[in-house]
């Protein structure tokens, strides 16, 4: 006998089935069979579908759309025509000298089945929790920092607006150029045991000021993609929203990954031109 956690799994992906399967599927002749003794398609007649739920289903004959056995077994005997067998928490005997046009689909709802199941569901479960605690987080570290950007260092606020727009190809080719580099540097240092604190370091510092420079991208993305009309808020509301559209575009599938890559060496290449011009031109940005 089954167990309730089997009996609702069935119960579950049955009504699945029954909700996505075509409307067409079970028109015309259906033979029923809900429990007891098991239903019986004998030799030489014909049907167009077959139900079984909570028994057995033995076909002799032909079956020119679907048999559907739910918790029970499906028999197709030498002399069967089917097209389509699916049998879910039960087993399939086929003894049918005629192969099903469709196919044969079975699906055994034992224990280790629907530990799977769960086990699967909650990994996926799992990875979209920690998804959304990341985007939550990134939105709120975007907003903080931006935030503090644009009170606290404007100058350079407007500086980094003046590069995106004059020179972002060329501000994307510095930061790969840097990546290159550090990235060579790091695998270097961490051949040897004296060199991976530096290379900790290293790495730690490009990480900071990839997310420094994501910030300003994030700002002139939002003042060209979203409504003229986010000038007109509160600072710290327009950053919010800023913030979530980026955050959008980085979770979209496939894109999202590139997208969130090639921000981040941009902004890598922002930085590091921003000291630069610092370092030229110290007058220019207080």
């Amino acid at each position: 006998m089954m167990k309730k956690s089997q009996l609702m799994m069935v119960a579950f992906l049955t009504g699945i089935f029954l909700m996505m399967a075509p409307l067409s599927a079970f028109a015309g002749t259906l033979l029923t069979q809900m429990g007891g003794n098991p239903v019986v398609v004998p030799v030489g007649q014909m049907i167009e579908n077959v139900l079984a739920v909570g028994s057995d289903a033995r076909i002799g004959g032909t079956v020119n759309d679907i048999v559907l056995v739910i918790n029970g077994d499906t028999y197709l005997e030498p002399d069967s025509q089917v097209d389509l067998v699916i049998d879910l928490g039960g087993s399939v005997h086929n003894f049918s000298q005629r192969p099903a046009k469709k196919g044969i689909f079975e699906l055994n709802f034992s224990l280790k089945f629907i530990n799977n199941f769960l086990l699967a569901g909650a990994v996926v479960a799992g990875f979209w929790f920690l998804r959304f605690m990341g985007s939550l987080l990134g939105i709120i570290l975007l907003t903080c920092l931006g935030y503090l950007l644009r009170n606290y260092v404007r100058q350079s606020s407007r500086r980094s607006e003046e590069l995106l727009a004059s020179s972002a190809a060329r501000l994307f080719g510095i930061g790969t150029a840097v990546s290159l580099v550090f990235l060579a540097l790091i695998i270097l240092l961490s051949l040897t045991v004296i060199g991976i604190p530096l290379a900790i370091l290293m790495l730690i510092a490009n990480l900071i000021a990839v997310v420094f420079g994501i910030v300003p991208i994030m700002e002139y993305i939002g003042k060209k993609w979203l409504s003229v009309k986010l000038l007109e808020y509160p600072v710290l509301t327009s950053l919010l929203i800023e913030a979530i559209f980026f955050v959008a575009l980085v979770n979209l599938p496939l894109i999202g990954v590139l997208f969130l890559v090639g921000s981040g060496i941009m902004g890598l290449g922002l930085v590091w031109t921003l000291l630069w011009l610092r370092y030229k031109q110290p007058k220019i940005l207080v």
